[in-house]
């Protein structure tokens, strides 16, 4: 077994939601703190740094939780967050 390989356990942390919008991503963190989820907030590859140099509306947050958490974490999401507002008709 090479030393860089990552074996994958059952209670590893499962990616609930990806965000773009950072006031979404402020909402949906203090959402999961409230309800007592623990999470993993992480951008991919240079994302972090990228955020600071151009703005977080290029960088999606990628948020994980514990898979027992999963079901609840995606709730959230999809009460508070996951509403797309329609274009209104003239």
């Amino acid at each position: 077994m090479s030393i860089f390989s990552k074996k994958e356990r059952k209670d590893d942390p499962v990616l609930a939601v990806s965000i773009v919008n950072p006031v979404s991503s402020g909402i949906y963190r203090d959402l999961l703190k409230e309800n007592g989820i623990p999470f993993l907030c992480k951008q991919q590859g240079a994302g972090g740094y990228l955020k600071i140099l151009v703005g977080g509306g290029f960088v999606p947050d990628c948020y994980y939780v514990a898979p027992e958490d999963l079901d609840r974490a995606k709730e959230l999401y999809e009460v508070y967050l996951g509403t797309e507002v329609e274009p209104e008709e003239e």
